[in-house]
């Protein structure tokens, strides 16, 4: 049985070659240029050549209307056999014109979406695009200077790494494991087919699916701990017979209803008035729990 094809970086001659090896490695490395302003210009002349036309098909209403050719304008089939067409139009017709009309519609249209898509993309992270720039810039020199110049257009840059809502736990998992780089580590988060990619121990790749379900593990372990840690504690208060009265009780429902809300904005891409909701049901959790406890603790013995 034949063994999975593993596409190594130092199989690459240098240049474009290893370049685009290197880009297609990993998700975080899948980095490219938009070209916003580019795209913008493009708009601005079609934009242009639209508002133009328009402006003509306008004018040619008005010279129907004011000539008192109005059945021109109330009936197209009438407007398509049309023979005698005023000077000012200077020879084009309203079909002709319309006909153009939808041909630079379209191209502005699909100009327009293709440009929102491109916006609506990801940035690199900070630490992927230094990642990337340091590959290019430290290894050997891969390209020319003027052949690297799209690297330093960071403001321009885009990532085609799929969007999810806590990467940045993974960066800060991958630069943990990197720190507290082992054996133990290795074997874990770095399988034969990742360490194969490349003998540069500069360079290090980590199993997605595994480091997903690590941060998968930490973030229902957090949400375990949001639930389970104020329920304790105002149960100890509950016992001490203090719940009523100790401002420790109004404390620990405030601060565990703030982390919550953090951890709302950290960890998903909820909106404002979505974590305001989540954080008064969560508040409120925590408040109908105290109330039973404290009737529980007010009934004579």
């Amino acid at each position: 049985m034949s063994k999975p094809k593993v596409r190594k970086l130092q199989d690459y001659p240098r240049g474009f070659p290893k370049i685009s090896c290197f880009l297609d490695s990993d998700d975080a490395f899948m980095v490219y240029r938009r070209f916003g302003s580019v795209y913008s210009r493009l708009l601005l002349s079609k934009q242009d050549e639209m508002s133009r036309m328009e402006a003509t098909l306008l004018a040619m209403d008005q010279t129907d209307h004011a000539d008192g050719n109005e059945s021109y304008l109330m009936s197209r089939p009438f407007d398509v056999e049309r023979e005698e067409i005023p000077e000012v139009w200077k020879g084009q017709s309203r079909v002709k014109l319309l006909e153009r009309m939808e041909k630079v519609a379209l191209e502005y249209a699909e100009l327009l979406l293709k440009a929102q898509k491109l916006k609506a993309m990801d940035r690199p992270s900070n630490r992927d695009y230094r990642s990337v720039l340091h590959f290019m810039e430290n290894d050997g020199g891969q390209l020319f200077e003027e052949d690297m110049g799209f690297i330093y257009e960071k403001e321009d840059l885009i990532t085609l790494r799929p969007g999810r809502e806590y990467a940045w736990l993974d960066g800060l998992l991958e630069r943990t494991l990197k720190v507290l780089r082992c054996r133990l580590i290795k074997f874990f988060f770095c399988p034969k087919e990742t360490r194969d990619k490349t003998d540069d121990k500069d360079i290090h790749y980590y199993d997605r699916d595994r480091i997903s379900t690590c941060v998968t593990m930490m973030i229902t372990t957090i949400v375990l701990a949001l639930l389970v840690v104020p329920i304790w504690l105002l149960y100890r208060f509950s016992i001490q017979g203090t719940i009523a009265t100790s401002p420790d009780t109004i404390g620990v429902v405030l601060v565990f209803t703030l982390v919550f809300s953090a951890a709302l904005t950290g960890f998903t891409k909820a909106r404002r008035h979505e974590i305001v909701a989540a954080s008064a049901g969560y508040c409120a959790v925590l408040v109908v729990f105290l109330g039973n406890v404290n009737n529980v603790g007010s009934v004579p013995r």
